[in-house]
């Protein structure tokens, strides 16, 4: 966890809030988007893996495993920036710490990413379901 938190820790946000457009809170919603958006990605190419006929079709079943572990290989930065981003310094019954940087200077940082997420889940679960709708119109 020490080395999630040096890689995509504090000085990941404070590049964001630099460089990004919208800051570091814009940061966090495309953080919010993409997180839902890469596991929905891995989710579908397990889902699209033949698992009973992996020996006549090896290149493909290959191809959805790499892709599914890449995936999901991507969501660790995605788990490192969230609980960065609401490190208050008081986690678990240890002695208490000072909060990061991103905390003390972007307190509610933690909602614009969870909105972001919501409105993934949202834009994710409706376009499920009209293509359910169009697979099932003859």
């Amino acid at each position: 966890m020490a080395v999630l938190d040096r890689l995509w820790g504090d000085g990941t946000w404070q590049w964001a809030a630099k460089s990004w457009p919208g800051g570091a809170y814009g940061f966090a919603a495309c953080v919010g988007v993409a997180g839902p958006c890469v596991l929905g990605l891995s989710l579908f190419c397990l889902g699209r893996m033949r698992w009973r006929s992996w020996r006549e079709h090896p290149g493909s079943t290959v191809l959805s495993t790499g892709a599914a572990i890449v995936c999901l290989a991507a969501l660790v930065p995605y788990v490192a920036l969230v609980f960065n981003a609401q490190d208050t310094g008081k986690w678990g019954k240890g002695r208490d710490t000072p909060p990061s940087w991103v905390f003390r200077n972007f307190p509610w940082l933690w909602s614009v990413g969870l909105l972001g997420t919501v409105a993934a889940l949202a834009a994710i679960a409706c376009a499920l379901v009209m293509y359910n709708r169009r697979q099932r119109t003859p």
